[in-house]
């Protein structure tokens, strides 16, 4: 049962960490972030890091693994928000 449990939380991990790629992927290939909120990002990350220093205390490896692949696709769109604007290039359309 315990290998079970491992393997869903193994499989979990791993669709987390590719659930932002395509947005990450999507962002590159059109250079804009006007429909993402960096207040969602900033707080998404916040999250991750928090949740991150919880799993280095108790040891979850597979979930510090995962979790840092989903912090660095993050950090990724973060520097995208601010390197082809962010929101600021919808305000200069109008």
């Amino acid at each position: 049962m315990n290998a079970f449990i491992q393997a869903l939380g193994t499989i979990g991990t791993l669709i987390i960490c590719a659930s932002v790629l395509p947005q990450v992927i999507k962002t590159y290939r059109t250079k804009s972030c006007s429909d993402i909120s960096i207040v969602y990002l900033g707080a998404l990350m916040l999250g991750m890091v928090l949740l991150e220093t919880y799993c280095l205390y108790v040891r979850d490896f597979v979930f510090l693994l995962g979790n840092s692949l989903s912090i660095t696709s993050t950090a990724v769109l973060i520097f995208f928000w601010f390197r082809y604007g962010g929101n600021r290039m919808q305000t200069e359309r109008r």
